[in-house]
């Protein structure tokens, strides 16, 4: 307020000369002294408001001690600390470092530890020094843990994301651990942990407080990509689902959706049933039976109707707090019509009806701090899947894929994502191609941004139509920032290719791009719109910017 014209209010003031005051203790200057002089113009309405500073001396740090620790040694807190010997002192630091500590100890289980600080002037060196008095007191156990504030989930359902159990020390890590899984779980707005002292000495109860969010949803609405065309939908979803809980069918932690997308150019429909503990034990089951149709829409590199009906089985297991294992068998039956009469005969032969009956093995490493809006932590995907021969259908292919991505946080609230993905698709035993809905593609919003949808490989040498590819490697690069409080926006690099043939992996004419984006947080849902400029195509087609809008995923 102090720097823009305006009514004066001396409350206003007085908290911008605190504020002044404050910043330049943070940057060491703790004798600063203002001095703010008034005066009114000649016409006795404007106010003129100047304010002298004296800097003063600019402290930085000293010797550090530490008093008191015995189980954690010097060096372990020292290089936590981030004010150190020799850079500026504040007492906004200080505390940061006071807290710093207290947190080491909370994560080996002395959650009663104290520190407080002293400072001293060094006559000598004018610095300031600084000395922390730690009393560590005793180990403390988990005696009973306690849920609170869980009307619909049952206390099973919170347990079993919790990774600290009776018996067991407090443990920070596990403590923050226990409270990404329960958000990753969707059913809660707030957590809190809080700790109550039990009659045995060494030992506390551990207090989980919940508060649940809606987790049942239905929705209808409509909208427009520049994958899907113009696009309405039906949507029920129970996120914590319960099938033998009559008649309410939530709490108990598993999933259901139901979902009905109707559009200019798709068609879909969809079951969906998950349950990630099999009668108490940590082992996923669930199934999917849908079907899905896209009709033809050369634009968004579909020179055919496609129709896919069918289901899978889904089994999975975690392995550890980041690794998990699933396997998935499908069965679905492939229709392929309307390609184009201009087409040339490779492509006409995908005409007709198939049985896909495959099993796939993947393998998931997951480290980041959010299944919902990560920002740090990095995500590892590989898969291997089988398709025909002893699984009989009436395709055989084996199809491998794998997936990297890394979220850096440089600022508060800003991201850097940077994706890695390849795969390689391989007929085999009676088979002498891969289909045509099997393979890879890429260009278009999901893949590399300024390119049409699906144009990035090869295509049709007659119809010019979109065919896919054996191989497939794409590169993203995202940098996201926040604009308002609702809009965040992304600058942003593509590149990739996908080839005919499996063993042309790599071989090059890859395809780059570049552009900006916004994300918009709105009452129907998240939505994001970019802008990508390819940087190079194939020989004889113009470079040309092109939108591309579509529903995120995450915000």
């Amino acid at each position: 307020t102090l720097f823009t014209s305006g009514i004066f209010n001396e409350e206003a003031f007085e908290g911008d000369l605190e504020r002044i005051k404050a910043f330049y203790e943070s940057q060491g200057f703790l004798d600063v002294r203002l001095e703010p002089e008034l005066k009114y113009d000649s016409t006795g309405k404007f106010l003129h408001i100047n304010i002298k500073v004296d800097e003063g001396k600019k402290y930085l740090v000293g010797e550090i001690k530490l008093f008191g620790n015995v189980v954690l040694p010097y060096a372990d807190i020292k290089k936590s600390l981030k004010m150190t010997s020799g850079n500026t002192f504040s007492q906004e630091g200080l505390r940061k470092d006071v807290n710093t500590i207290q947190g080491l100890y909370f994560e080996k289980g002395y959650i009663y530890a104290l520190v407080k600080s002293e400072t001293f002037l060094n006559p000598s060196t004018g610095n300031i020094d600084v000395a922390y008095n730690i009393l560590e007191n005793e180990l403390t156990y988990v005696e009973r843990i306690d849920i609170k504030g869980n009307i619909k989930t049952k206390d099973k359902v919170i347990r079993r994301e919790l990774r600290v159990r009776p018996g067991e020390p407090f443990d920070g890590k596990k403590l923050q651990r226990s409270k990404e899984r329960l958000y990753n779980l969707g059913y809660f707005e707030e957590i809190s942990f809080d700790t109550e002292k039990s009659t045995t000495p060494n030992k506390s109860n551990l207090i989980v407080e919940v508060k649940e969010t809606k987790t049942g949803e239905f929705a209808f609405g409509g909208g427009f990509s520049t994958i899907d065309k113009a696009v309405g939908f039906i949507q029920i979803t129970q996120r914590n689902f319960d099938i033998m809980n009559f008649p309410t069918f939530t709490g108990g932690g598993q999933r259901l959706v139901l979902r009905g997308e109707f559009g200019t150019i798709r068609r879909d429909y969809q079951l969906s049933f998950t349950e990630p503990w099999i009668f108490g034990y940590p082992y996923l089951f669930g199934f999917d039976v849908y079907q899905n149709t896209r009709l033809r829409a050369t634009d968004v590199g579909y020179g055919y109707d496609e129709m896919r009906r069918g289901g899978a089985l889904r089994f999975g297991k975690e392995f550890t707090d980041f690794d998990r294992g699933d396997l998935t068998y499908r069965l679905e039956k492939v229709k392929i019509s309307y390609v184009s009469s201009e087409a040339s005969s490779d492509l006409k032969n995908e005409e007709g009806s198939n049985n896909i009956s495959s099993l796939t093995l993947a393998l998931t490493r997951d480290t980041t701090d959010s299944a919902y809006n990560p920002s740090k932590g990095y995500q590892l995907f590989g898969s291997v899947e089988g398709a025909g021969g002893p699984f009989a259908g009436d395709k055989d292919f084996i199809k491998w894929y794998g997936s990297s991505t890394l979220y850096i946080p440089p600022h508060e609230n800003h991201v850097i994502e940077l994706k890695l993905r390849a795969g390689l698709v391989d007929d085999y035993g009676d088979s002498t191609s891969v289909p045509i809905y099997e393979r890879f593609y890429a260009g278009g919003s999901n893949t590399i941004r300024g390119f049409r949808e699906r144009r990035v490989g090869p295509r049709d040498p007659i119809s010019n139509d979109p065919i896919g590819g054996e191989a497939l490697l794409v590169g993203n690069a995202e940098y996201v920032f926040p604009i308002l409080e609702f809009l965040k926006g992304a600058i942003f690099f593509d590149a990739g290719n996908v080839w005919a043939q499996a063993n042309d992996f790599g071989s090059g004419g890859y395809k780059y791009s570049t552009g900006v984006g916004i994300r918009v947080k709105t009452p129907i849902g998240p939505v994001k719109l970019d802008y990508g400029y390819p940087l190079r195509v194939d020989k004889g087609e113009k470079k040309q910017g092109r939108f591309h809008f579509t529903l995120s995923k995450a915000f």
